[in-house]
């Protein structure tokens, strides 16, 4: 008996040692991704920018429900504004018959209010402006398609300011030629130069720096990323992987190798993962987002919300709902979650990496038991581990882990 028990172990003890080897690339990046000690919520919107005037009276009913609601700290909740900077002067563009591109500019007079609702919602702390784009699109690409796109051509020349939500997804993706697919690379000289432009309009627009980057579709490629970081941006918001073409049905193309919060990227800029949506327009509600929240937090992650202008902007009815939806999901992220913080996202990127940062689980027991979980959210990772036996020592040492984290719950709060 103690010698089958003696092998049986062994045999356990091998496959462990296996199981860990073939996958402690994976072990080791969820171990070295930052653990949170409270749940971490932030609202992050796309697509502002130039727009009629009823976009700052939405801005400013916005900000009015944001800080009616504040963290553990008091603080009130941030949302991230996700700005571009230009879309196309359609009257320019008319008077050009459809064959030369021209920009309006957000700092034209024009779209004056808008910027002044960005800049008091950012004084109140409620609003944290970060660059999505000069454009939503690359202009050539956006030009070249209207010859043989009906749609793109009336696109250019409507009346008013045109929404970069009517135009085809793929053409959407600033950072590639999408005018046929599959896409192709722009040269690199152009995109480095648009890259210094857009962040350079933004330091002038904002006063500083853009901290944050948002790639619009989330399609960016290696010469854009290291021109945004040669400029000085330091934080990429990504989807949790990253995409850099567009196939030959217009689908996003990526390397199929995950992203995780926390990791320096080859230029040096810090990876952000924003994965859970809150788009009340497209039928994602407060309920599925305090999901989130739960889930996120059980495994030491911040909750980052994916939410688009066009939830606050358009039918009166549709504006409400959301104005009411985004009420409801803070009020009660409040209350089912009494620890929790808001931040803006540069905020959290430099809590993330910043040494000995009291948002940042440091202590071994929590670490394991949040490591342990998030390795069983990785399908491949749990079906090996119920193969190998690993799945024995993982189980005893959560038990264990768990344990040790209630026994010292008592602990102070962070403050």
């Amino acid at each position: 008996m103690i010698t089958y028990w003696l092998v049986a172990g062994i045999w356990v003890a091998g496959l462990v040692v296996v199981f860990g080897c073939w996958q402690r690339r994976t072990l080791q990046r969820l171990w070295r991704e930052p653990m949170l000690r409270c749940p971490v919520l932030i609202i992050e919107s796309d697509d502002w920018g130039p727009g009629p005037v009823a976009d700052a009276e939405a801005l400013e009913r916005l900000a009015q429900v944001l800080v009616r609601h504040r963290d553990v700290r008091g603080r009130p909740v941030t949302m991230t504004l996700g700005m571009l900077l230009a879309v196309p002067d359609t009257e320019k563009i008319r008077g050009a018959d459809g064959r030369q591109y021209y920009a309006a500019s957000i700092s034209e007079p024009r779209f004056g209010p808008i910027l002044a609702a960005i800049r008091r919602g950012t004084e109140n702390g409620v609003f944290s402006p970060q660059l999505h784009g000069m454009e939503h699109y690359w202009p050539e690409a956006v030009m070249k398609a209207s010859v043989d796109q009906r749609s793109v051509g009336a696109w250019l020349v409507q009346d008013g300011v045109p929404r970069n939500d009517d135009l085809p997804p793929a053409l959407q993706s600033r950072w590639i030629d999408a005018s046929s697919l599959p896409s192709t690379e722009l040269p690199g000289e152009e995109v480095s130069a648009a890259a210094a432009r857009e962040v350079e309009l933004f330091r002038q627009v904002f006063g500083v720096v853009p901290p944050v980057v948002v790639p619009p579709t989330f399609v960016w490629t290696g010469v854009t990323e290291a021109a945004w970081s040669e400029a000085g941006v330091r934080v990429v918001v990504t989807p949790g992987t990253h995409y850099f073409a567009r196939d030959g049905k217009g689908r996003v193309v990526g390397t199929g190798e995950p992203v995780y919060s926390g990791e320096a990227s080859a230029s040096g800029m810090v990876y952000v993962v924003r994965d859970d949506y809150f788009e009340p327009a497209l039928g994602h509600r407060a309920e599925r987002a305090l999901a989130a929240v739960e889930s996120k937090s059980r495994v030491g992650r911040p909750t980052l919300l994916e939410t688009h202008r066009f939830n606050f902007t358009g039918p009166f009815a549709t504006t409400e709902d959301a104005l009411r939806e985004t009420e409801v999901l803070l009020r009660s992220a409040v209350e089912r979650f009494p620890r929790i913080r808001f931040m803006s996202t540069a905020e959290l990127a430099g809590a993330m990496t910043r040494r000995g940062s009291e948002l940042v689980e440091s202590s071994l027991a929590p670490r394991i038991r949040y490591w342990l979980l998030r390795a069983a959210l990785i399908p491949r990772l749990k079906k090996l581990a119920w193969s190998s036996g690993a799945i024995i020592p993982a189980w005893l040492a959560y038990g264990t882990a768990s344990l040790i984290a209630k026994a010292s719950a008592s602990r102070a709060p962070i403050a």
